[in-house]
């Protein structure tokens, strides 16, 4: 499959032999770089599937990669918040459409892989839809033998997603997160793409690896970051905690200062949790998000945290 009139250029590698259709995208947010390079890097990395495909798009969104920017230049459209799309619609929404009727309708799993943005931080992490139904179930496998410490499930997805389109179809899928966006780091590099060969494993499309770790620390809860604690009037944040610091509900976690350092309104924490996203420039409005804590999942039988778990060696 080549390129379109909308700007999609998909790799594909094909075994000969029947089996699953594993699509990676990258770059659907056309700044995130790491994971533009990362997918990149798959396409030029042997892969000796034993079956089944893999389709790569590198740059899901190429106008606003070529912008370097979140959104369309040419629509404003967010396409990670755009599917399924609308084939009569607006550039991105043309776009999105493309990519969920041609790509994830014909995949048996998906990887998407992001990164922080350039203005918020957030840990290495792989995450998923848990919702019980058979197809989040599988992608919770997948992330549990994903190779990365933080697991991070949700029970529902915001709309507009990659993965919500792809939970919409009965398709297992996952997506990474990273920190310092707009930065290449050849240890988040490395572990995207050793991540899509897991994957490949827990797929049966390769030899399953057995020197992958199990992860170090289970998160669940609401992933959807439009949603997090907003600055309440525009000024300058001053954290006061780091990334994956423990917080309990109502601890200040930053304030709004004035170029002064006088504070204009402190931010306290929603929850109990570890911190999950976290603002990294300084200049804020009214509405940006600050902060998102997660509550770290319980295992489900005996009360023991999913981290108290495998340092334990009782992980499941």
């Amino acid at each position: 499959m080549g390129g379109t009139d909308l700007g999609v250029t998909v790799h594909e590698l094909d075994s000969g032999r029947p089996g699953p259709v594993l699509l990676v995208l990258g770059g659907v947010h056309g700044n995130e770089t790491g994971g533009i390079v990362a997918a990149g890097i798959v396409t030029a990395s042997p892969l000796a599937l034993d079956r089944g495909k893999v389709r790569v798009v590198p740059i899901a969104h190429e106008a606003a990669f070529d912008a370097n920017t979140r959104e369309s230049p040419i629509d404003g459209g967010n396409l990670a918040r755009s599917f399924p799309g609308d084939s009569r619609g607006a550039a991105t929404a043309r776009l999105a459409a493309l990519i969920d009727s041609e790509l994830i309708a014909q995949a048996d799993a998906l990887l998407d892989l992001h990164t922080s943005s350039p203005h918020t931080d957030m840990p290495l992490f792989v995450g998923c839809v848990d919702d019980g139904t058979a197809h989040s179930q599988q992608a919770v496998r997948l992330a549990e033998g994903f190779g990365i410490d933080v697991v991070w499930t949700h029970p529902e997805v915001g709309p507009g997603r990659t993965l919500s389109a792809a939970h919409d179809r009965g398709v297992p899928a996952l997506y990474v997160e990273s920190p310092e966006g707009g930065v290449l780091d050849s240890v988040y590099l490395d572990a995207y793409v050793s991540g899509m060969r897991s994957m490949l494993g827990g797929l049966g499309m390769i030899e399953k690896s057995k020197t992958l770790s199990s992860p170090q620390l289970w998160l669940h809860g609401n992933g959807d970051v439009d949603t997090f604690t907003a600055a309440a009037v525009a000024g300058l944040f001053l954290r006061k905690v780091s990334l994956m610091d423990q917080v309990r509900a109502g601890d200040i976690v930053g304030s709004i200062v004035s170029v002064s350092g006088e504070r204009i309104v402190d931010v306290p924490s929603p929850a109990d949790g570890y911190v999950t996203t976290l603002r990294r420039a300084a200049v804020v409005d009214a509405g940006d998000p600050l902060v998102g804590v997660t509550a770290e999942r319980r295992h489900p039988t005996d009360g023991v945290s999913h981290d108290q778990a495998a340092r334990a060696g009782s992980m499941r």
